[in-house]
């Protein structure tokens, strides 16, 4: 070992490392003691520097398992832990007992790391920021322990940073570029009260359980205050003018826990003193203080400790800060009554100060001048923070600007931003709000976050408001002048003034009430009689308006909630406590103003009786389309219910026009937006009778009404209200009287599996489960194979649904997995498979597609999967090519699909001009220019096809269309995060936009007019309307504003048909050719002719349409029509057969096949016309 080091020391630049590991009783040349408190990784250092190496060579040489260092980095300020093993070998090496090295050095056992090697000694660096605060120790106690030859870094806990011996406060000072930053020390020979302080801060630790939190807390407290210097602190700069000679930027920061130092101790004392926290919850009450002012006591009490009679009156205004959540979570945690309580000593992290380290690294003295370096850039979250709190205090200083505070609720919003929702998440903030920001806040609004409930504040801005148009609030006389709700408001605090807050009688006392004049305040008097009159007249104002009583309970009246009042009326009358008088006068307005039946009921009935009013004709025959969907509805409603009806219901409706036996002709409207109950019971009974089951896929229509869609909401309700109540759901009756089994407990997707299982078994099959199900389906089979593995865990309802097919418990006891051979299964898919070539001449099967109840699509795909993937074998391969060399194309299904219909057309054609493209149908022509755009990158196997139906590479590339010229780019338009929805803001807009096109419904909801969404802001207006009627029972306000600029610009279906037709419109009145798109609309509208509501078919004879049949094309020229419609034309004879197959629609389980890529070309001619 001696030998070694030697050569070492011969040879430093060439020095290699010591043969160490793995030797835990290799005893070192040289023996060195620790230091009391020093980091291990200090220690290490001077250890190594006795044999010239650095510590990490050292480290890493003593931890080395199998020539494999385990240790990458060492800064000087950080720390190094060992495990057991690395201890041992250090011990050794260190020549030093490993008792003696737990004692004095604090990291030596603390934390054990694990060893990415497995087993062997290992090592763990922490970084400066992960250990306890460290600095240089006192540098002559240091030179005498090493005889002047070492640094050391030892711990610095708050208690130990003074030398006692030699009077030198140790500082925190951190290691940049390889150098203490700093003085590393402060002089302390010339203030004693320092040491004086050490002494004090020991005997506090000793004495009470809670001081070292208490001075985490006093250090944030008077850090604060070290940050912002009052004029009237002496004693700190002359504590620093004695500690140092320069005041510069870089010893100020350095000196700033040493000068506070003696303050800090004094200060926690004084909070964790259970004495002072019980006196400050006597002063407070149960109120959470808002400022220091409301504990006057305890701020004279810490002026006093700290021997500053002054700073009371600075304490006094501060409303924010690390003091002032101390007081308010000693408040509310009840730290006086709870000794161990631990929440109260949290300082949060924007009140904690910033660590002296931290302030010498950006602040570092070099050569004598200070530097202070650029901030870093926040971080992206911190900086999104910053600009998000900026925005709001923009938005709150323009709330405050105009209602004078910030205590808005939550829903109010500013040009589109939440302000109030933004101020309830800077109030829940709390003392976790930054110092500055809070600070903002309190000059907009001192009250902004008051430690009582906001509503109090609001209505004392209401009250203060009242004060200041000179209206006097006396209390004495009851408040006259003020309102019932603000003046009972006022008498309540009044009678209550002296357990309010302490604030709270403030602000009272600034609107005039005082304690003594509040013993003398009188209740407010309210006048019945006048309180009666004048809801008998908002009554009639309703009544005149609306024509009837029944008002919802939400409903209000020039401000007055006469839906609230009438309720309340209507219960005292079926009680028998209602005035006569007031009866009567309810009685005059509307004669049935408190049916015996619901409200409700009555004042649908009046809005029907409107509506027949107007004109609308009853047509029960029809679904009631004339009328708008709610009351169309509601009709159908009746009609269904009619004996069930009191007899004072069927004379209303009798007078309406809807009798008995009208009303047993009546049949629900399909198109129906807002399906009631009874409509959908209709459609459930005629499928049921038709299918046998209500087990139907969720897209599913019948007779044009969405069914499907319907039973999932019906099943969403039943489940829900089945989680909440006892009681059942109130319809459940009547669709289990249809299907017992619409919505089973085990859900659908096994009741669907049965159904599909049991059409595919016949009456007389008998399953033979013991054999494996021999004679059904293979799905089948496998179905009710794992319906036996599980029969016992089924419920009893689907046990009986089983043995109804066959399947009993005993069966399925024996019951045996069906295993159809691998061979078996590929030979009876592969006659299926020459079955369909023999009829077809091919094998492009689609994937939905069945032969003779055989999947025969899904096979090939599983096949052509299984080939794509090489696990086919190579004579199942043959057998397929066999059928069909083309049975796994290359350039994919769907594109040889497409090709072969184009075979079909272009059999005995030539291919050589784009004549001839056109005289082929328009599909196949645009599929095929669209080979010749991207011939080049067809498969080869593609490209010969082509070749085979006379489409070379020659003549693709003399065919293939232009390519089309680049698009200018168009700037992106800047959009509004937060679009305005009030009506005033679009009224304008919407003006200009119904002037140049004569209507509004043409704005779709990306349409913008000089840069306002105004698409956006009519679909708010629509929603706005639609939720106004359905609360209140009547038109919108605004209605008929918008009216007069288009009637329909809120038609009673689907904004977007309006758009559609607008289009169609604009064509036909200009004469000019119709798109694609609008072809097609207008063939959609003839399909469901039956189905469009009555003001849609009126608009639709504007086009030229009167009724559903025949279809006919749409010529592209209409201009040059004669003698026909002007928009209609036959382009080809069609039979009565194409026509009704083109009217109906498609099947419910067809699926719609996905064509082949379509491109438009510029040089298409237009199709000729007959």
């Amino acid at each position: 070992m001696t030998e070694a080091i030697s050569a070492q020391q011969a040879q430093p630049p060439q020095r290699e490392q010591p043969e160490l590991s793995g030797h835990t009783g290799a005893w070192g040349a040289v023996r060195v003691a620790p230091l009391h408190g020093e980091t291990t990784l200090s220690y290490m250092s001077r250890v190594a520097s006795r044999y010239r190496l650095t510590a990490k060579e050292l480290i890493g040489a003593l931890v080395d398992v199998g020539r494999r260092p385990n240790l990458f980095t060492v800064r000087p300020d950080g720390e190094v832990v060992f495990n057991t093993e690395a201890r041992a070998v250090v011990t050794a090496f260190c020549r030093m007992s490993e008792e003696h090295l737990r004692h004095a050095l604090p990291a030596w056992s603390r934390e054990v790391p694990s060893s990415r090697l497995g087993s062997g000694p290992a090592a763990w660096v922490r970084t400066a920021a992960t250990i306890p605060p460290t600095g240089p120790g006192c540098r002559a106690c240091t030179a005498r322990a090493t005889q002047g030859r070492d640094t050391a870094r030892r711990y610095l806990p708050p208690h130990a940073r003074v030398c006692v011996k030699h009077q030198c406060w140790m500082l925190e000072a951190p290691v940049v570029d390889g150098a203490t930053a700093g003085p590393g020390q402060l002089d302390l020979r010339h203030v004693p009260q320092i040491a004086a302080a050490q002494r004090r801060h020991a005997r506090l630790l000793r004495r009470c359980p809670h001081a070292a939190e208490a001075f985490t807390t006093a250090q944030a407290i008077l850090a604060s205050w070290w940050d912002d210097p009052w004029p009237e602190e002496t004693i700190w700069p002359d504590r620093l003018r004695l500690m140092a000679a320069g005041n510069g930027l870089a010893r100020r920061t350095a000196a700033r826990d040493a000068v506070t130092y003696p303050e800090a101790v004094t200060l926690a004392a004084a909070l964790a003193d259970t004495g002072v926290q019980q006196r400050l919850l006597d002063e407070a009450g149960r109120h959470q203080p808002h400022s220091l002012a409301d504990v006057p006591h305890l701020v004279d009490e810490l002026a006093r400790r700290l021997e500053r009679p002054w700073i009371a009156g600075r304490l006094s205004v501060v409303t924010t800060g690390p003091l002032n959540a101390w007081v308010r979570a000693c408040v509310r945690t009840r730290a006086g009554n709870k000794p161990k309580t631990r929440s109260m000593w949290r300082v949060s992290p924007p009140h904690r100060p910033a660590p002296v380290s931290q302030l010498l690294a950006e602040s570092s003295d070099r050569g004598g001048t200070p530097v202070q370096p650029e901030p870093a850039p926040l971080p992206d979250s911190a900086e999104d923070a910053a600009q998000g709190f900026a925005r709001g205090l923009r938005h709150a200083r323009a709330y405050a600007a105009e209602h004078g505070h910030l205590c808005a609720p939550n829903t109010v919003r500013v040009d589109g931003f939440a302000v109030g929702l933004w101020l309830a998440n800077q109030r829940a903030a709390g003392p976790e709000l930054a110092p500055e920001r809070a600070a903002a806040l309190d000059a907009l609004d001192p009250w902004w976050n008051p430690p009582w409930n906001l509503w109090w504040q609001r209505i004392y801005h209401r009250a203060k408001a009242l004060a200041q148009t000179g209206q006097p609030l006396t209390p004495e006389r009851g408040f006259p002048g003020t309102t019932e709700n603000l003046g009972t408001w006022l008498y309540e605090q009044c009678t209550s003034y002296s357990s309010l807050h302490p604030g709270q009688q403030r602000l009272l006392t600034e609107l005039g009430i005082t304690q003594e004049r509040a013993r003398g305040a009188a209740p407010r008097r309210r006048n019945l009689k006048a309180a009666r009159r004048t809801a008998v007249d908002h009554a009639r104002a309703y009544g005149n308006e609306h024509g009837h009583l029944c008002a919802p309970t939400s409903a209000r009246q020039d401000g007055f909630p006469i839906g609230k009042w009438l309720h309340s009326q209507r219960v005292r009358a079926r009680r028998g406590q209602l005035d006569p008088a007031l009866d009567q006068a309810l009685t005059d307005i509307d004669s049935r103003w408190n049916p015996p039946w619901p409200t409700d009921w009555q004042r649908e009935h009046h809005i029907a009786h409107a509506a027949v009013a107007a004109g609308s004709l009853l047509d029960p025959e029809a679904g009631f389309r004339n009328f708008d969907d709610l009351t169309g509805q509601w009709l159908y409603t009746q009609c269904v219910n009619y004996t069930a009806l009191q007899p004072g219901q069927q004379h209303l409706l009798t007078r309406l026009g809807l009798t008995k036996p009208l009303a047993a002709t009546a049949v629900p409207n399909p198109a129906t937006r807002h399906p009631a109950t009874e409509t959908g019971l209709h459609y459930a009974r005629t499928w049921a009778a038709e299918h046998g089951t209500l087990d139907l896929p969720r897209t599913t229509h019948h007779a044009g009404f969405p069914l499907g869609r319907w039973l999932v909401r019906q099943r969403h309700q039943a489940n829900l209200h089945r989680e909440l109540f006892d009681t059942p759901w109130p319809h459940e009756e009547a669709l289990a009287r249809i299907d017992p089994y619409w919505n089973p407990p085990w859900g659908m997707k096994w009741q669907r599996r049965y159904q599909a299982a049991r059409t595919q078994l016949t009456p007389d099959h008998a399953l033979a489960p013991n054999k494996g199900f021999p004679g059904t389906p293979d799905w089948t089979g496998q179905w009710l194979y794992n319906q036996c593995t599980v029969y016992d865990n089924l419920h009893p309802h689907q046990q009986q649904l089983l043995a109804d097919l066959g399947l009993t418990a005993q069966g399925a006891r024996t019951a045996r997995p069906r295993r159809i051979p691998q061979a078996a299964a590929f030979t009876a898919g592969l006659a299926h498979a020459r079955a369909w070539a023999r009829q077809h001449g091919n094998l492009a099967v689609p994937e939905p597609a069945c032969h003779d109840g055989y999947r025969l699509g899904a096979w090939l795909r599983a096949q052509r999967r299984r080939a794509n993937r090489g696990k086919l074998p190579t004579d199942r391969t043959k057998a397929l090519e066999a059928i069909d060399p083309h049975w796994n194309p290359a350039g994919g299904l769907r594109w040889h699909q497409a090709y072969l219909t184009a075979r079909t057309h272009t059999t005995g054609r030539t291919l050589a001009t784009t004549a001839d493209f056109n005289a082929l149908p328009a599909d196949t022509a645009k599929w095929l220019f669209t080979q010749c755009s991207s011939y080049d990158s067809l498969h080869p196997e593609q490209q010969q096809q082509l070749a085979g139906i006379g489409l070379s590479s020659e003549r693709a590339r003399t065919l293939a269309p232009p390519p089309k010229p680049p698009q200018p780019t168009r700037p992106a338009r800047p959009r509004l995060k937060n679009p305005p929805s009030a009506f005033a803001a679009g009224l304008p807009y919407a003006q200009t936009w119904a002037a140049q096109h004569g209507n509004l419904t043409s704005a779709d909801y990306r349409a913008e007019r000089d840069g306002f969404p105004l698409g956006w802001w009519l679909y708010k207006q629509r929603r706005a309307a639609y939720t106004h009627l359905k609360r209140t029972g009547r038109p919108w306000p605004h209605h008929d504003q918008l009216a007069a600029l288009d009637p329909w610009w809120n038609p009673p279906w689907r904004a977007t048909w309006n758009h559609s037709y607008h289009q169609a419109h604009t064509h036909h009145s200009t004469a000019q050719s119709f798109p694609n798109n609008t072809t097609k609309w207008i063939r959609t509208q003839q399909r469901a002719w039956e189905q469009l509501h009555p003001h849609q078919q009126h608009l639709m004879t504007t086009l030229g349409i009167h009724s559903p049949t025949p279809l006919c094309r749409y010529n592209s020229h209409p201009a040059n029509l004669t003698g026909q419609p002007t928009d209609l034309i036959n382009t080809n004879k069609t039979n009565a057969e194409q026509e009704t197959r083109s009217s109906q629609a498609r099947p419910v389980g067809a699926r719609k096949q996905r064509q082949a890529p379509r491109q438009h070309t510029t040089h298409r001619q237009p199709q000729p016309t007959n």
